[in-house]
């Protein structure tokens, strides 16, 4: 056995399960109290303008995604339970394509039937938000229309819950 190839192998393991606890440092502890940025962007289906700022009041979850994020396809349908679910709660979900065709996002809403508004991102809501670049990315945002918790990657329906529903 070559140990220095074992060190580095450690070594390398280290940095990876650093960088994963800083993610998840930042993740948690982004915008405690942090005012969430205002946008305008249209709905995919109608082409109807949404602004964050119309469900000041309600408890709202921003989910960034890409057409092609596999992932993010899987958590979508929990997504449109948890806004069916707890809408008459104050509760809004609104999902942002970012990298996609508008063409491409029509075909994705409507293949997953999701009843939630889909909104056609743009780079500077994107930079907004700190440039999303992981996907999916998800915030949530408190009734005062701040940023309480920035959730790198896809999480299940049970645990946006818990995050959620204090909120309420």
């Amino acid at each position: 056995m070559d140990l220095r190839k074992e060190g580095e192998r450690g070594w390398l393991v280290e940095i990876c399960l650093a960088v994963l606890f800083l993610m998840v440092l930042v993740g948690t502890a982004w915008g405690k109290s942090q005012a969430a940025a205002d946008f305008t962007l249209k709905d995919v289906m109608e082409g109807k303008d949404y602004t964050l700022s119309q469900y000041k009041g309600q408890v709202v979850l921003l989910n960034f995604f890409t057409f092609f994020c596999g992932p993010c396809r899987m958590e979508m349908p929990e997504l449109n339970q948890l806004d069916q679910e707890l809408k008459e709660k104050g509760f809004q979900t609104l999902g942002i394509g970012l990298a996609s065709e508008l063409s491409q996002l029509k075909t994705l809403t409507h293949q997953l039937g999701l009843r939630y508004p889909v909104l056609l991102g743009t780079d500077q809501v994107s930079k907004a938000y700190g440039s999303v670049q992981l996907m999916p990315t998800t915030f949530i945002i408190d009734r005062r229309g701040n940023i309480v918790h920035k959730i790198l990657g896809a999480r299940s329906k049970e645990e946006l819950i818990k995050l959620i529903q204090p909120l309420l």
